[in-house]
């Protein structure tokens, strides 16, 4: 069985959840240890989300979040069998309100967003996961572009 997780890239992500949780990250923080805790305040069940345990149980692949609903859906609707009952047109549902860049400040100090993007990824299982899956034999995204360029 195949177990497919949406990978996408990590200060994007994590700037998605502040703004769900409406927090602010300590880019003028004096200590580590100040910012990542604002870090972690921003975390929606992120470490809750994927364990590498999973891998004992499941061939794990991944998939680009941007591609989700193009080459993702594409490559799914080859091993998925048709609904026997059509739902009405989808309707689109947010669920975080929209997101202002200029506002996260993460953008504008490089040695900040450097610092907090390997945090993200010595410490957070999902992370890790996507750095080793995307861009290998196991990111389904990448087989369908390449199927599709042929």
């Amino acid at each position: 069985m195949e177990l497919h997780v949406p990978c996408r890239n990590r200060l994007d992500h994590l700037m998605s959840q502040c703004n769900k949780k409406r927090k602010n990250i300590a880019c003028d923080a004096k200590t580590d240890e100040e910012l990542f805790k604002s870090v972690k305040e921003c975390f929606v069940f992120l470490l809750d989300r994927y364990d590498h345990a999973l891998l004992k149980h499941f061939d794990v692949r991944c998939f680009d979040f941007k591609k989700q609903f193009n080459d993702y859906t594409s490559y799914m609707s080859g091993i998925l069998q048709k609904r026997r009952f059509q739902s009405t047109p989808y309707v689109k549902r947010d669920t975080n309100r929209p997101r202002n860049k200029a506002n996260e400040c993460i953008w504008e100090n490089r040695a900040v967003s450097e610092k907090i993007d390997k945090y993200l990824l010595e410490t957070v299982p999902y992370y890790q996961f996507c750095n080793d899956c995307m861009g290998s034999e196991n990111e389904i995204t990448a087989t369908v572009a390449e199927y599709n360029n042929e």
